[in-house]
């Protein structure tokens, strides 16, 4: 796949609904046509565990399930899907110069953002393609992400934290009714069981919006992905697409078995265990971590440890730290924070472990694997960026060869 680079700021000249809106019409898409038999997915962290799981739910019905997703780790065609095949670079080329050429034509190219560029390409795809079910991941919260625009009749909100405060508010409270904003009125609810904290809110929010609302309780054993938090996220998946399609146990239980989602606490080997994860907030990387103990059933393991430089390093470095001995800072080649300011983080958090500073990606896989040994295990953990180049680096791919935006 060739090197997709968005040709716009991520977020343009500002949040611009009314212009995404108007590209779509030049296109000739009713994006609230999505809405009867779509899913949006919010929330702080698990949405794309969460779309991925309803994605391959509904491919049950056996018909056509589009998903658009965000970020990607190896190519920007992971993003879109359809029957659980990414885009090919034919299919979004001919979509890429249509969104373009109708944001010319529309006066919007010098504000479009990037991720609403990318999100009128999934449109695009997903009406020519003819998706009979389709299944959306916010990008920034919900009021003002372009995801609202489907008007879905079912939205999940998977988890709540700290992030993108600039916009979203600086209380839980605020960030959830941001998030809860992308279901239009009429719309069902679902909600984890890791918001329960701010019920409250969410029940008033959505009150006032005349939103159906429903907390879930977490589906024991069910989660095809590791970690126990999954189970909180397969059960709005199943909420999901069990409200827009009829689902028997068994198509459920294939649907779950079917589901393939990299970055969240991938195994990339097994002698020694090798894994990565995506998480990059403080709540994000602490129940991922809970995954990873139970992964490596006690063998011995090594962090390597990196977060990008907009990110709350010293919180992420703080949760993760103190379960490790041996800590491999990093900087990634993209966004990466200073491996020395990793470094000073992790020796805070555990003055007891060893902290080694890695010149790049490859120098801490090498490290890493040096030191845990064949019995052993490496934890790669912290951010997106982090977990996508230690992945390419393992498959022989140049960490900079990587294009993100």
């Amino acid at each position: 796949m060739k090197p997709w680079r968005v040709p716009y700021a991520k977020f343009g000249t500002g949040p611009g609904l009314e212009r995404v809106s108007r590209i779509a019409e030049g296109l000739g898409i009713d994006l609230g046509s999505f809405g009867a038999d779509g899913a949006v997915v919010v929330g702080s962290n698990g949405k794309g565990s969460t779309a991925a799981m309803a994605a391959a739910l509904l491919q049950q019905t056996g018909r056509s399930v589009g998903l658009f997703t965000s970020p990607h780790l190896l190519a920007l065609n992971e993003r879109f899907r359809i029957e659980g095949e990414d885009i090919s670079d034919e299919e979004l080329a001919l979509q890429w110069e249509r969104v373009a050429a109708a944001a010319e034509a529309a006066g919007e190219a010098g504000n479009l953002g990037g991720f609403e560029f990318l999100f009128l390409i999934a449109a695009a795809w997903f009406k020519a393609r003819g998706c009979a079910y389709t299944v959306w991941e916010a990008g920034i919260g919900g009021r003002l992400d372009p995801v609202r625009l489907i008007n879905a009749q079912r939205v999940a909100l998977t988890s709540l934290d700290f992030e993108h405060t600039y916009l979203l508010g600086d209380t839980l409270a605020d960030i959830a009714a941001q998030k809860i904003d992308a279901a239009p009125a009429g719309a069902r609810l679902f909600v984890s069981e890791s918001c329960a904290d701010e019920r409250a809110a969410i029940e008033a929010h959505c009150g006032e919006r005349g939103v159906a609302l429903r907390f879930l309780p977490a589906l024991a054993g069910a989660s095809p992905l590791a970690g126990a938090h999954q189970g909180e996220n397969a059960a709005l998946a199943r909420a999901l697409a069990c409200d827009a399609a009829t689902l028997t146990e068994a198509q459920v239980r294939a649907g779950f078995a079917a589901v393939r989602w990299p970055g969240r606490l991938e195994m990339l080997e097994t002698s020694p265990l090798v894994v990565i994860d995506v998480g990059h907030t403080p709540a994000g990387v602490r129940c991922a971590l809970e995954g990873f103990e139970v992964m490596r059933a006690g063998r011995k393991a090594v962090l390597v440890c990196g977060v990008s430089a907009d990110k709350d390093s010293s919180g992420i470095v703080a949760a993760l730290a103190p379960r490790f001995d041996v800590i491999v800072c990093a900087a990634a080649h993209h966004k990466g924070a200073p491996a020395a300011v990793i470094a000073a983080h992790a020796a805070a958090a555990h003055p007891q472990a060893e902290i080694i500073i890695a010149e790049g990606i490859a120098d801490a896989r090498r490290i890493a694997l040096a030191r845990s040994g064949a019995e052993g295990a490496v934890y790669v953990a912290g951010g997106v960026f982090l977990a996508a180049e230690f992945k390419a680096v393992h498959l022989g791919i140049d960490p900079a060869a990587l294009v993100f935006f």
